[in-house]
């Protein structure tokens, strides 16, 4: 596989970049190919293409073991790692890998993600006057930024676990636009929303390109079909003709699930989304498949 330049990454690096401390491309035998940042945990990451991943996490062979068993194991890995940062300290991170369609039909690569386990989450930057203290909602769009939407759902889990119901979490995406279009579209996305969703429902603008959709006591089959119906009309909402990708993610009662590892499941959702609204230039959705209840 040819590997990339920085200057034609695929799209979806840049939303995911903001929220995660690394992101990252391989290919299947786990040999770097793209980045979503010029920097990788500190290291200029220019360097780093082509070579083995393994090398740089100082493992043998076991990363790139599991990379080359993804096709038969349901396509997705996460796991938690300790990981040494250019600043020689150590800290842990959760890793979620997950197959998608490359540029060409016969190419397959590898998205990662890397959220360091031991950092608040990252809101947007705050645009309001400077000096003035950060808000822990879009001033926008008045929807809860990143590190105040995963407290709210994580506020949830609790009480869904003793009712023994599900939650499904949606993510929408817009990344494709233009960049002066995200915030507009993201206006329009949270005014549609407001007028369907439940009171219990939770909304959050989680990255300039990515809002956020939290249903309580949803399952992974109610989640599709309300999919479906918002990449049928709420496209035709939008200012641009713009296209949309909706990735879920449910999660069961009891499963001891955080907020960022169901976040990095509906990430790695969002990714196979996208892929398919690029090839149908249409707007396309894409469940997790995993740890779906039997």
């Amino acid at each position: 596989m040819a590997i990339k330049s920085f200057a034609t990454l695929p799209s979806w690096l840049t939303p995911a970049a903001r929220l995660a401390d690394a992101v990252f491309e391989t290919d299947l035998r786990g040999n770097f190919t793209a980045f979503g940042d010029a920097r990788f945990l500190g290291f200029e990451a220019r360097p780093l293409l082509g070579t083995a991943i393994d090398s740089l996490f100082g493992y043998s062979g076991y990363l790139a073991g599991i990379i080359g068993g993804l096709p038969s194991s349901g396509g997705q890995w996460q796991g938690q790692l300790t990981l040494r940062r250019a600043d020689a300290e150590r800290r842990q991170y959760r890793l979620a890998m997950a197959l998608r369609a490359g540029r060409f039909l016969t190419q397959t690569v590898v998205t990662g993600l890397l959220i360091n386990l031991e950092a608040e989450p990252r809101p947007l930057p705050d645009t309001t006057r400077p000096g003035a203290p950060a808000s822990p909602l879009c001033p926008a769009t008045g929807l809860w930024l990143l590190a105040s939407f995963t407290e709210q759902i994580a506020r949830r889990f609790d009480r869904l676990d003793v009712e023994d119901r599900p939650g499904t979490l949606i993510l929408l995406g817009f990344g494709a636009a233009q960049v002066a279009l995200h915030t507009p579209i993201a206006v329009s996305i949270a005014a549609e929303l407001r007028e369907i969703i439940r009171p219990t429902d939770l909304l959050g603008r989680i990255a300039p390109a990515i809002v956020a959709l939290w249903c309580d006591g949803m399952d992974h089959l109610t989640g599709a079909e309300r999919a479906t119906r918002l990449c049928k009309y709420l496209p035709t909402a939008l200012p641009g003709q713009s296209l949309l990708s909706l990735g879920l993610a449910t999660r069961w009662p009891g499963s001891a699930e955080d907020p960022e590892t169901l976040l990095a499941r509906a990430i790695a959702a969002l990714q196979q989304a996208q892929a398919h609204t690029v090839r149908d230039n249409a707007a396309s959705w894409h469940v997790d498949q995993a740890h779906h209840k039997t």
